[in-house]
């Protein structure tokens, strides 16, 4: 199989699992409203698949001694099952947050995981470039779903929007198992459970801290930006009525082509190098988005909500890449597995910090909390910076 074929197959798996992705984000706040959840309640639902994920991606440490596609093809099982769940039977807070956490399962095997079954089947010299492609098709596919979702639920009902993505979940198995041949593991590299090695490995311990940094800057907006568009547009002046799920979608999809550039712009300049400007740049913009909640609606959304969705998934990609150039190819999936638990645990500490500063400063009816909310966030992707800055000066 070449090496492009095998990258289309893996986006193509990778965005079948991720449709559902911000499905609750998206209608986050007639959720609120359903269950009558109050703003850290829905932090800790829109937060609860990645505490799901901490746990089951020490699964992936083992992924040094077998072969990944099993792991993808049993995480588009979990996804499968977490969503059709919430879709059938959920109907409040706890067994929402049930099949939330499930879901959380079927992200940790899938996403991480994918990066290890491309680098393992990818020529050397050019796995950090794949991986890094493969991650910058995410925003593309996680955008859909904010729209997807909203418009299936306006038609037909949310239980059966977030039915789709189960179903999705499970072509998107069906495809690994029959088009991505077995492959077998050298097992070298020593104990596949012992992880000292990682961390004694500074440059990829960096790595790794920014990307904690950068999932909870990523995840708190993804999670709140559906609920911060309607609020601003009772705040702000000359705001439209506007399907702000769409627009979500739209700012999303900005990612795309950023985290492309990002990639381009890290084999030149370095992936650490552009990881710490990426985050430094999202991190101020994050601390202004909230604080303008009321400014006018067209100097709010052309000012710093774009210019923080232009550079919140321009590392994304360089990240990746720069875990992998920091690990030797024995140690690539403990390194990958503790990027990944760094990014399941920010996807949670994101939204449920985000909820938490924002009820503590005032609740979602007020400006200055939105600001503290957003600004918690961004003050944590510039301390990101310092960190991927930090390899760059040592590589």
């Amino acid at each position: 199989m070449s090496a492009r074929f095998l990258l289309w197959i893996m986006c193509g798996h990778l965005g079948l699992n991720l449709i559902g992705l911000h499905g609750l984000p998206a209608l986050l706040p007639d959720f609120i409203a359903r269950w009558s959840l109050a703003e850290s309640e829905a932090g800790w639902l829109a937060g609860a698949p990645y505490i799901s994920s901490i746990f089951a991606i020490l699964v992936n440490i083992g992924s040094d001694r077998f072969d990944a596609r099993r792991l993808i093809i049993a995480g588009s099982a979990a996804n499968a099952a977490g969503f059709l769940g919430f879709a059938i039977l959920a109907d409040g807070f706890w067994s929402g947050l049930g099949f939330r956490l499930l879901q959380g399962i079927g992200f940790a095997w899938i996403y991480m995981p994918g990066v290890k079954v491309i680098a393992d089947r990818t020529p050397p010299g050019s796995e950090a470039r794949a991986g890094a492609f493969y991650i910058s098709t995410f925003p593309i596919a996680a955008s859909c779903s904010y729209v997807m979702i909203y418009w299936l639920d306006a038609v037909v009902g949310w239980r059966f929007a977030f039915a789709i993505p189960g179903f999705a979940a499970i072509v998107a198995g069906l495809l690994v198992w029959s088009l991505i041949a077995p492959k077998a593991m050298t097992g070298a590299g020593g104990a596949s459970f012992d992880l000292r090695p990682v961390f004694a490995n500074r440059n990829a311990m960096r790595v790794i801290l920014a990307n904690f940094c950068h999932s909870i800057e990523l995840l708190a907006l993804r999670s709140w930006m559906v609920a911060f568009f309607v609020f601003a547009a009772t705040t702000s002046k000359g705001a439209p009525d506007w399907n702000w799920p769409l627009l979500a979608m739209v700012l999303t999809l900005l990612g795309a082509p950023m985290g492309m550039a990002g990639t381009w712009l890290g084999t030149r300049l370095g992936m650490a190098r552009v990881s710490a400007l990426s985050l430094l740049l999202s991190g101020t913009a994050a601390s202004i988005v909230g604080f303008a909640a009321d400014w006018p609606f067209w100097l709010l959304l052309l000012g710093p909500v774009v210019l923080h969705n232009l550079f919140v998934l321009m590392d994304s990609g360089t990240l990746a890449g720069s875990i992998i150039e920091a690990s030797s190819p024995a140690l690539r999936g403990r390194s990958l597995t503790l990027h990944a638990f760094a990014n399941a645990a920010g996807g949670f500490v994101g939204p449920a910090l985000f909820g938490t500063v924002l009820e503590v400063a005032g609740g979602a009816g007020s400006v200055n909390a939105w600001g503290y909310a957003f600004a918690s966030a961004g003050v944590i992707a510039i301390m990101g910076a310092m960190s991927a800055a930090a390899v760059s000066r040592r590589k």
